[in-house]
């Protein structure tokens, strides 16, 4: 009997966040009669680390251990000629650049998948880092066996803009666990959301620039109806949030949760969900309230939003950066208890079709190509 092909996934870490979560989705349905998976973390530590299943096998780079500067590095190629995997499969681009290095140093013949989650040319991480991510893509992706983009938005401008071949680069949606998202909605609601509260919008993400949470806080005053807002997640610009809340006058009318193992139960409580990102990939947040029949607004942020949404059918979409946009959009939806359910109930079916065992299939037959 052929044993089963070792697969090992590569990622910064496991901090809350989309590509996270889709990581340990992956590792807890892919087939072990035909795949075990390990999975190597540069920093070996975050909130989502709790959803890897136990058979898992976890490596650790100690990035900001003991033994130097880059001694994380020289761990993780010590990891990649002891495991001597079938292929190696790694999500976000720093992730993905060091891994094709250490593979060439490693002197391995794995299999190489990188997947890009974040639009190439609307992402925004820093002038070093975006010049960086940029050259690496050019250079090191044709290294790869194939990219795997979670939009046709990035995927076109992975071929387009980077030369990358068409051939190479496949797209492969985020996969959504619709059955675990409604099952833990059924639990204890740790915020107990009054039943008589004003109607309740919620934005779900990293607290940092990217997601545009200033604008959803600029909207804010300018949204007719009564309604309270909650903001699920942690970051580095929650004191800013704070503040600018305060100095817009709306702190009573926001709550800052922190990170939330399980938001379902909180989610699925809201009247609206926002999604007011400046740049995306396929995000994660909007298809999960959509898999509860929550009605959404999105900003038209490269990438992601505009491949889920079909503005007027199944949610709203605004412009970027535009704060009385947003807010008449949620007015909408505020003002409307009909089309809310009309529109959560059509999310609710595209969600449907994105539900996570096919997308695994997907990946599974991908490791079968490219395994050495």
């Amino acid at each position: 009997m052929k044993r089963p092909r070792k697969i090992m996934f590569v990622i910064f870490g496991m901090q809350g966040g989309g590509a996270q979560r889709v990581v340990a989705r992956i590792l807890a349905l892919l087939d072990r009669n035909r795949f075990t998976p390990s999975l190597v973390l540069f920093q070996g530590e975050g909130a989502f680390l709790s959803l890897v299943p136990p058979d898992v096998t976890v490596l650790d780079c100690e990035r900001y251990g003991h033994g130097g500067r880059w001694a994380w590095f020289g761990n993780f190629v010590r990891f990649c000629r002891r495991e001597d995997p079938d292929v190696i499969v790694s999500f976000l681009w720093f992730s993905n650049l060091v891994t094709i290095l250490a593979r060439a140093v490693a002197g391995i013949r794995a299999g190489l998948v990188v997947s890009e989650r974040l639009s190439v040319s609307g992402a925004r991480e820093g002038f070093l880092e975006d010049i960086a991510r940029r050259i690496g893509i050019f250079f090191l992706y044709r290294a790869a066996d194939r990219v795997t983009p979670n939009s046709d938005a990035t995927r076109e401008q992975l071929v387009r803009r980077y030369r990358l071949s068409p051939q190479k680069v496949i797209t492969i949606l985020n996969p959504l666990d619709i059955d675990s998202i409604l099952s833990r909605s059924l639990e204890k609601d740790t915020l107990r959301i009054e039943e008589n509260s004003p109607p309740v919008i919620i934005a779900m993400g990293r607290l940092v620039w990217q997601k545009g949470f200033d604008t959803l806080l600029r909207s804010l005053p300018v949204i007719k109806h009564p309604c309270r807002l909650f903001i699920l997640g942690e970051g580095e610009d929650e004191g800013a949030l704070r503040a600018l809340s305060a100095r817009l006058g709306v702190e009573n009318r926001v709550t800052f949760t922190g990170f939330l193992s399980n938001p379902y139960p909180t989610l699925s409580a809201a009247s609206v969900f926002v999604l007011s990102s400046r740049f995306e990939g396929f995000p994660n947040a909007l298809l999960e309230a959509m898999s509860l029949g929550i009605p959404c607004v999105s900003t038209r942020c490269p990438s992601g939003p505009e491949e889920i949404i079909t503005d007027g059918i199944n949610g709203f979409l605004v412009p970027v950066d535009d704060p009385v946009a947003l807010a008449g959009a949620i007015d909408r939806f505020l003002g409307n208890p009909g089309l809310r359910s009309k529109m959560g109930s059509a999310g609710r079916e595209h969600a449907k079709t994105l539900d996570a065992p096919k997308i695994v299939r997907i990946y599974e037959a991908l490791f079968e190509e490219v395994a050495r």
